[in-house]
C-alpha cells in the first residue's frame, strides 16, 4: 500500500542539505511556533486503560475545536506544517498521535473503531463538547470512524485525499492485489520488518531527505513544489521521523487496520452529519477515483475535486477552503 512510505536507500549522492542544517531550520521553526502557542506541541493525557495519548495543539484556544488525524506513517507534528496558515483563525487545532506513534502508547489488538473512544476521552479532558474532525490520507479512515460512531459529538467531518475501505472496487482502483491484503492481515510481521527498517532510517534526517528527493520524480509537479519548499522540508522530515519514536509497531498496525474490514458500512453514517471530501485529481498516491467512490457511499457528503493538485499539495493550497467548510 503506497500511502506515504519512504523507500529505504543506502546512497547519499546528490545531497543538498546536511542533517545539521535540517535540524537547525527545524529548531528555529519550532521555537517560533512555541512562542505563539505556549509550547503545546508535546502534550499527553492518561486514558482510562492506562495508555498515554499524545497530541499537539496550535491556534486559538478559544476557537472552534478541530481534531486532526495525521497521514501514514506520520505524527501529531503535521500540525507544524500548517501552523502559519492556522495562526489568526478562530480555530483550536488539535493534532493527535495514533497508538504506537509519536507520544501515544501502543495498543494491542487495536481496531479502527477503537479510535473514537480515545478522541472522546481527549475531548472530555480538554473540556470540549462539540468538535470537528478531519483526516488526511491514512488519517481519513479515523475521521470516518468518528463520523460513524460518535456523530452526536461532531459538527463536521473532513476527508482529505483519503484512503477508503478496501472494497473490491477500491482495491482495483489502487491496484492492491490479494497477496498484499493477505500479508497485511495474516502475516503482519512482514510489515513490522518493513516499518522497523524504515524506523531506523527515520532516525537519520539526512538519509530521509535523500530518500524523499529520490522519489520526487514519481510525483506530479504540484507535490514536488510542496516537498521541495525550504521551510516545509525540515518539518516534513521531522514529523515523519516522529512517527517512529517508538519503532515501527504502530505503523505496521495501521497497515493491518487498513487492510481489514472497518467494522461498519459507510452507508450507515448518519445523514444528519455533514461530511466534506477533498481530493486532488492529480493524486498519484490515492487516486481521485477512490474519493469519488467514497463520496457516493456516504449519505451526506459534499465533495470537492481540485484538477491541479496532487496528494500533498491539496492541503497547503486549499487549507482555507477546508477549514471554512469544517468550522463555519
Amino acid at each position: 500500500m503506497k500511502v506515504r512510505i519512504y523507500i529505504s536507500l543506502d546512497s547519499r549522492k546528490n545531497m543538498k542539505l546536511s542533517q545539521n542544517i535540517i535540524i537547525k531550520k527545524y529548531n528555529t521553526l519550532i521555537r517560533d511556533v512555541n512562542m505563539n502557542n505556549n509550547d503545546k506541541l508535546n502534550q499527553r493525557i492518561k486514558l482510562r486503560d492506562g495508555r498515554n495519548l499524545g497530541f499537539a495543539e496550535i491556534g486559538d484556544t478559544d476557537g472552534i475545536p478541530l481534531f486532526h488525524f495525521h497521514g501514514f506513517p506520520a505524527s501529531r507534528l503535521e500540525a507544524l506544517m500548517l501552523s502559519k496558515m492556522i495562526t489568526g483563525k478562530k480555530i483550536r487545532f488539535i493534532s493527535v498521535d495514533r497508538p504506537g506513534m509519536g507520544l501515544s502508547d501502543f495498543k494491542k489488538k487495536r481496531r479502527l473503531l477503537d479510535w473514537p473512544s480515545d478522541i472522546i476521552e481527549l475531548a472530555d479532558e480538554l473540556s470540549i463538547d462539540k468538535f470537528a474532525v478531519e483526516g488526511v490520507s491514512g488519517g481519513a479512515p479515523y475521521s470516518i470512524a468518528c463520523a460513524y460512531k460518535i456523530p452526536d459529538r461532531i459538527i463536521a467531518c473532513g476527508i482529505i485525499c483519503g484512503l477508503g475501505p478496501l472494497s473490491t472496487e477500491i482495491k482495483k482502483l489502487i491496484n492492491i492485489g490479494p497477496a498484499t491484503i493477505f500479508i497485511a492481515r495474516r502475516m503482519n510481521w512482514i510489515f513490522k520488518l518493513i516499518m522497523s527498517r524504515q524506523g531506523k532510517t527515520a532516525r537519520n534526517l539526512e538519509k530521509m531527505e535523500v530518500n524523499l528527493k529520490k522519489g520526487l520524480d514519481e510525483l506530479p509537479e504540484p507535490d514536488r513544489v510542496i516537498l521541495s519548499d525550504s521551510e516545509l522540508l525540515p518539518l516534513f522530515l521531522q514529523e515523519g521521523s516522529e512517527a517512529f519514536r517508538q519503532g515501527g509497531r504502530g505503523a505496521s498496525q495501521d497497515a493491518k487496520i487498513y487492510s481489514q474490514p472497518w467494522g461498519f458500512n459507510l452507508e450507515d453514517i448518519s445523514p444528519n452529519l455533514k461530511v466534506y471530501l477533498f481530493h486532488g485529481e492529480l493524486d498519484s498516491i490515492i487516486p481521485v477515483s477512490v474519493g469519488r467512490v467514497v463520496s457516493k457511499m456516504i449519505p451526506n457528503c459534499n465533495s470537492t475535486y481540485y484538477p491541479n493538485d496532487g496528494h500533498y499539495s491539496l492541503t497547503f493550497n486549499h487549507l482555507d477552503d477546508i477549514l471554512e467548510s469544517l468550522t463555519s
